[in-house]
């Protein structure tokens, strides 16, 4: 019987083979010092978005960071003339298990790309800590691992405060309703749709919706003079009267320029206090004036009982 028996299952198969990365590769770091071990690696998948036009040969393990607590892999795009880093993996090497899967969250221009790691083993990666760069010859990954990410609207569901509707499926159109403009344009390569609210675009009268208080009606003219196409009605001022907006209280203020009192309070108070003298006096002419009139009425009295006695 053999002495060495190996199970064929699918990450088994890739511990004793370049993939994922490619065949091609050499997969020595660019000091041509150290080479990664093939029970590394034993599978992976990225997921990129189809729209980004990209080249599957160019996509590579770019980095290899062997530190005592953990590991770091580094993935990256040649674009031809430099280098554009997709994204990073990190594992601890206390928690890790055989074939254990790490996920790979894309950045800057490959925002949104997701990818899936397959570690085998640490067994022989641990043997020579330290960092190692690799150039797209060194680490290019296999073409096969690289997936276009088709994406596209699933469904649409509306959403009414609370409530929300089913999910609809298949082809979906837009209508514009009363008072709504659709319109179509492009940027980008992107087609764009945009709703505006268009006054006259099929405008309902009376709108008032329910539970809501109606607006009052406009007003239409003043003295039957209509407003201008903006809806304005000049206020005009003469010699006397003088119109000025207060705008930050949305009010106009009219001023009688010519009704204006020509005195001041000193001039108030000193006729205030002649008034009251002269009333003082009227009053001391009266008394004065009664007392007269009842000496009078004495001095005639004594002079009707002075006849009567000479008789």
């Amino acid at each position: 019987m053999p002495g060495n028996i190996v199970n064929v299952g699918w990450l088994n198969q890739n511990a004793l083979r370049a993939y994922p990365l490619s065949e091609s590769a050499t997969r020595r770091d660019t000091t041509d010092t150290y080479a990664l071990p093939d029970d590394f690696l034993v599978d992976f998948v990225l997921s990129v978005n189809a729209a980004l036009n990209y080249e599957p040969a160019n996509f590579y393990l770019s980095k290899v960071s062997i530190f005592g607590a953990g590991i770091t892999l580094e993935f990256s795009y040649w674009t031809g003339s430099s280098q554009s880093i997709i994204g990073t993996v990190s594992l601890q090497i206390s928690s890790f298990t055989s074939n254990t899967v790490y996920y790979l969250q894309g950045q800057d221009d490959f925002e949104g790309v997701l990818g899936k790691v397959v570690v085998g083993t640490l067994d022989t990666i641990l043997n020579q800590p330290g960092v190692f760069s690799f150039d797209l010859a060194d680490g290019r990954l296999e073409p096969s691992v690289i997936v276009p990410d088709i994406r596209g609207v699933t469904g649409m569901r509306i959403i009414d405060d609370d409530d929300t509707g089913e999910l609809f499926q298949g082809d979906i159109a837009f209508e514009a309703g009363s008072n709504m403009r659709i319109t179509k344009s492009e940027y980008s390569g992107v087609v764009v749709l945009t709703f505006s609210a268009i006054d006259g675009e099929g405008t309902i009268a009376d709108c008032v919706c329910e539970g809501d208080i109606a607006d009052a009606p406009a007003i239409r003219t003043i003295n039957s003079v209509p407003p201008d196409d903006l809806g304005n009605i000049n206020i005009l001022g003469d010699d006397c009267l003088l119109p000025t907006p207060l705008a930050d209280e949305n009010a106009v203020q009219i001023t009688d320029q010519c009704s204006k009192p020509c005195c001041g309070c000193p001039e108030l108070e000193k006729l205030v206090e002649d008034q009251n003298r002269l009333f003082n006096e009227i009053y001391t002419l009266k008394a004065l004036g009664l007392r007269i009139e009842a000496v009078g009425q004495l001095l005639q009295t004594y002079t009707t009982m002075t006849d009567s006695c000479e008789k």
